[in-house]
This record gives C-alpha cells, structure tokens and sequence, in this order.
C-alpha cells in the first residue's frame, strides 16, 4: 500500500529538481546575454576597428562564440559553454587555436576557485582575461613561426 507514497514522493521531488533545473539554466542564458555576450562583443569591435581583424560574434541557445580571423584562416574560436558542477551550472571556455599549421584545443573554467563559486562572481573582465590568455598563445606562436 505505501508504493503509491512513494511513488507521489518520487513525482514531486522530481517536479522539483526540474524546477532547479530549470531556474539554473535560466540564470545561465542571463549570464550569458548580460556578461559573457557584451564582453566578446567589445573584444570583437575592438580587434576589428584597431587590429584588422575579421571578427563574428554568435549566440547560440546556450553559448556564445567569439571567431576571430586574419588574412583568411582562423586565430582563435573562443566559446563559452555550461558546464555542470555539484552546485549547478557555470561557464567554461572552450578554447580552439591556431598554432601554425595546427590547430589545438584547450578548455578552462574563468575562476581558480574548485568550482564552488556562484555564476554570479564571473565578470566581463574575467571573461576578457580568459580570452586575452588564448589569443596571447595564438599570438605568441605566430610571432615565432614567421620569424624561423
């Protein structure tokens, strides 16, 4: 007799964490059109009308990429992402470079903390720094490759 009680519990404790979920993923597209988006967009406008760059900026449903291109081929595509921790859900770039002739991935989350710090703590300057940490690999090789 107690399996429908059981069953009733499992129903709301479910309804519940969809409801988490759903409140998570909800600050999450937040961070990412307040925070992550306005930052890729200045670092965009700022590489195209200072450094000739070719720049696009997209916002995909639950990330925002930022690709950055010089004479044809591709420097840096920096994405930022969800990724999912014990307490909910935070941000990680997701790092592809072009170093010479190839192409390597990284991926890194924007604070040093083991991931116990709320998404409200990622600034626009931490997601600037973390790009300009990338594009200074992609940089610092490409200065080095042209000068052998």
């Amino acid at each position: 007799m107690n399996d429908w009680k059981n069953e009733l519990s499992d129903i709301i404790s479910s309804k519940a964490r969809s409801s988490r979920a759903q409140q998570e993923n909800a600050v999450f597209e937040e961070f990412l059109d307040n925070v992550a988006l306005p930052a890729l967009k200045a670092v965009a406008e700022e590489l195209r009308t200072r450094h000739e760059r070719e720049t696009q900026v997209r916002r995909a449903p639950a990330s925002v990429t930022l690709n950055v291109r010089y004479e044809d081929s591709d420097e840096i595509t920096f994405q930022i992402m969800k990724h999912f921790v014990q307490n909910g859900i935070l941000p990680r770039a997701e790092v592809r470079l072009n170093r010479g002739q190839k192409m390597f991935k990284y991926a890194e989350m924007f604070r040093d903390d083991p991931q116990t710090y709320p998404i409200s703590e990622v600034t626009s300057d931490d997601v600037i720094r973390t790009f300009l940490k990338f594009y200074r690999q992609t940089m610092d090789k490409n200065l080095r490759s042209t000068a052998d």
